[in-house]
């Protein structure tokens, strides 16, 4: 009964925001214009209609911006009736959009481009994060500096002497994450019993997601091998995760992985794949998983902290999406070739 009451207003909630998801036939929808203006009036005339403005931005940063906030805010909705525990755990949810925008900051800073501050989102959404003091300091260290009140500030200490010898801010931003993630889920398991286990077993799929995504960078901008791949990774409850955080591990031992995770068909395709289209598959495998799991998670007993994580997922999935769509209309691709690279649509 305790959790019946805690999370009857939240689910409502939630549940009705569940509809206002983009489906397979929206995406079709949006995707079918030739142009990245066509395609955002085809957006408004979906569920984002109050979300975003008549005229569309001038770009894809500004199209990504607007896309970030919006998504943010529509999740907020859903941690609005949450108190105690379980609203410190939405909350955590909802600076993960917050992460987001300083990591885009952290990149304005290495690239030294102060114009495009204007795609910056400020104030953040859970912590005051100085977004435009980070893009105007001399140093990294300087950086930690001003994050000081947030936390923030340590992931970005500690990755100052890496960021030195690499010269690239992907290290920072993996320090930023693993904090992240490691603060997430320890604020997850202070939940206890099944509201735990349940929030749990969603984030860690979107943290398999991450892992695959980073190991795919770390081969081909950075030249690590998978055998020093388990100094960055977010660990994670999970099989995937723990095989993929093993020392040494191995290319023989990543095939192993792979056999384990793909079906057949997709296996045959991958013998003869180059290694990075073969992590492109295993990591769109997961994509797929892990938006099968969140709606597993709806189809269960609802009155839980499950129903927040899923359609934190979910809506997660989707701005990936409209990133995809919006990003590939710019470049000029096809409304095929854009919807192939779509996941867990429904």
């Amino acid at each position: 009964m305790r959790s019946l009451a805690r999370y009857a207003t939240t689910n409502a909630i939630t549940r009705t925001m569940l509809s206002e998801l983009l489906t397979r036939a929206d995406f079709e929808a949006i995707t079918r214009s030739e142009s990245p203006e066509g395609t955002w009036l085809a957006l408004r005339k979906t569920s984002y209609e109050d979300w975003i403005p008549e005229d569309p931005p001038g770009d894809v940063l500004g199209i990504e911006k607007i896309l970030r906030e919006a998504t943010a805010l529509r999740f907020k909705r859903s941690i609005h009736a949450l108190r105690g525990k379980p609203h410190e755990v939405g909350t955590d949810l909802l600076a993960r959009w917050e992460v987001d925008n300083l990591e885009f900051a952290l990149r304005l800073w290495h690239g030294k481009d102060l114009s495009l501050q204007e795609y910056l989102t400020y104030p953040s959404l859970v912590n005051d994060v100085p977004v435009y003091d980070v893009t105007e300091a001399e140093t990294l260290e300087e950086i930690a500096l001003v994050l000081r009140l947030t936390p923030y500030f340590e992931p970005v200490s500690a990755s100052v002497k890496t960021y030195r010898v690499k010269q690239s801010i992907f290290f920072v931003e993996i320090a930023l994450e693993r904090d992240y993630y490691t603060r997430l889920l320890g604020a997850i398991r202070g939940l206890g019993g099944k509201d735990a286990a349940q929030a749990e077993k969603i984030v860690s799929t979107e943290i398999d997601m991450l892992n695959l995504s980073w190991l795919m960078r770390l081969i081909e901008y950075h030249g690590i091998e998978p055998g020093s791949f388990h100094e960055f990774i977010i660990p994670a409850p999970t099989e995937l995760s723990r095989n993929l955080g093993e020392p040494g591990l191995t290319l023989d031992r990543l095939k192993e992985i792979k056999s384990g995770l793909l079906p057949d068909h997709l296996l045959r395709e991958s013998e003869t794949a180059p290694q990075l289209d073969t992590l492109t598959l295993m990591e769109s495998m997961v994509r797929e998983m892990a938006v099968d799991t969140a709606r597993t998670a709806l189809a269960g007993f609802p009155f839980s902290i499950g129903c927040v994580f899923a359609f934190y997922l979910l809506k997660r999935s989707e701005l990936r999406n409209l990133h995809t769509v919006f990003a590939g209309k710019a470049l000029g691709a096809g409304e095929g070739d854009i919807l192939n690279r779509l996941h867990g649509l429904r």
